[in-house]
């Protein structure tokens, strides 16, 4: 079993500080592959977000990375995926306060 301070040294690295914010539990219970929240974040450092905008998160797996743009840049995402079902991300969505 991996406890908490095992996952918090795979996930917050000092390059991804935004990331390192979130709960890693959340994320290790709603992975789906890579650390999706550190290529969101390095993504966020090529393009220009801003408040008010819209993004579309095609392929959003579970909705992290929708949760982390609309939490950390103040933008309306649309967030679909093939294989999770809407209705199951939108109660995440909810639950994150968004």
């Amino acid at each position: 079993m991996t406890t908490h301070q095992e996952k918090m040294k795979r996930i917050a690295d000092e390059k991804y500080p935004l990331a390192a914010k979130y709960d890693p539990e959340w994320m290790y219970e709603n992975k789906m592959g890579c650390q999706c929240l550190w290529l969101a974040e390095s993504l966020s450092r090529i393009m220009e977000l801003k408040s008010g905008m819209r993004v579309l998160d095609m392929g959003c797996g579970k909705a992290l990375t929708s949760i982390f743009f609309a939490k950390e840049f103040g933008v309306t995402v649309f967030a679909n995926d093939l294989w999770i079902s809407p209705t199951d991300n939108w109660k995440r969505i909810c639950e994150a306060g968004m």
